[in-house]
């Protein structure tokens, strides 16, 4: 069998007959090639904050999946995805990262300029050869937003983005993220690790007491982790974390939204990771948080924090890739705190495998109640 037909075998499986996906998954270039074309091409990805791109001109350039893409506010104050390429001779036209242009962007080869629509403005030394200018456009793709978070999909019809998360959102209404208008994100690092691994990691708690008993675990038990709903479109799973001398306790929502993010909800803030795959066995690491203007002022004296286990993730996530070049080795049966790492692998399969998703799980003593029941057991409160 190839590696594709045996991670296809493995992800459709429920949590109750699940196993850790075969290792070649990790490291296998036909697999990635497809994760390319059938993931990252083809759903919509996170790139950055809306409020990170306040002002007209104000951009961020990133490569996606192979793809050098900016997102800019225009003059009109709508946000675009545009190719970041030139048209002339495929110049990179943008720096990776974040920044500002004032009217137009200007390619440093020769000069091509475009507006922030992308429409080309003008060619400099050209008096003889005819160029059509609308044919020239930069490309533009699909750009969107959900809670202040901004994602872009490379494919031709996508799903809208508020259908993707439609019933998700149906959980988190008692957090008003409409009122998070504060963003700031941390300069991106490269971790040597498969980008599922990363997302995997990321996304379950029932690591922590061992990887993080310095730091999380003091603040956030496995013990308290708990999984709320989902399915292979999304997953909620839920904790206590606390703060301060005086151990207030405050619930959290962590959200998994493949293929590229994971944030954590409190009251006031959005905290995040994205993973965004360089190659088969390296992955660009971006994280930051999107929050009310009250909650930021309370987040610096975190960082530290943030950043102490920030670095027990990427040690670890880099020792289990190398443990994933062995031969006779194979994973073993996923357990309770494992279902989010389920619901990721059938995400995978309803992607690579073109399956339907996956029915929805909410976790018992949910009764479907959503809002009304996160808000009773104090999920929205300190």
């Amino acid at each position: 069998m190839s590696a594709l037909d045996t991670l296809r075998a493995e992800a459709i499986k429920p949590l109750e007959t699940a196993h850790t996906l075969p290792f070649a998954a990790y490291t296998d270039e036909s697999v990635y090639a497809e994760e390319v074309r059938k993931v990252f091409y083809n759903e919509w990805v996170f790139v950055c904050q809306e409020p990170e791109l306040a002002m007209p001109g104000d951009y961020f350039a990133m490569t996606l999946a192979g793809e050098p893409i900016c997102v800019i506010r225009g003059h009109d104050r709508k946000l675009r995805a545009l190719s970041n390429t030139c048209r002339h001779r495929a110049t990179p036209l943008l720096d990776e990262g974040f920044g500002t242009v004032d009217r137009y962007v200007t390619c440093p080869y020769h000069a091509w300029s475009y507006d922030l629509d992308g429409e080309l403005k003008a060619i400099p030394y050209n008096k003889l050869i005819a160029v059509d200018r609308e044919r020239h456009r930069l490309p533009q793709f699909h750009c969107d937003t959900w809670g202040g978070l901004v994602f872009v999909h490379l494919g031709a019809k996508p799903r809208p983005l508020g259908e993707r998360f439609a019933r998700m959102s149906d959980y988190l209404g008692a957090f008003e993220m409409d009122s998070f208008d504060t963003a700031g994100s941390d300069e991106p690092e490269y971790w040597n690790a498969n980008w599922k691994l990363v997302l995997e990691n990321a996304m379950e708690s029932y690591h922590l007491f061992k990887v993080h008993a310095a730091t999380l675990e003091r603040v956030s038990p496995t013990q308290g982790a708990y999984y709320l709903a989902g399915n292979s479109e999304w997953s909620l799973t839920g904790g206590t974390t606390t703060y301060g001398k005086k151990a207030i306790d405050r619930r959290y929502v962590l959200l998994s939204m493949a293929p590229s993010f994971v944030g954590i909800l409190t009251t006031g803030s959005l905290g995040w990771l994205s993973a965004h795959p360089v190659n088969p066995t390296r992955t660009m690491i971006r994280s930051g948080a999107i929050s009310t203007k009250m909650a930021a002022r309370r987040t610096g004296a975190a960082d530290q924090f943030t950043k102490a286990f920030f670095e027990e993730d990427r040690l670890i996530c880099e020792r289990v890739q190398r443990g994933m070049s062995a031969v006779k080795g194979r994973g073993g049966k996923l357990v309770d705190m494992d279902r989010v790492v389920t619901d990721f692998h059938q995400f995978l399969a309803t992607r690579l495998f073109d399956l339907p998703p996956t029915g929805f799980y909410e976790a018992p003593g949910m009764h479907g109640e959503s809002q009304s029941t996160l808000s009773a057991t104090g999920l929205n409160r300190s």
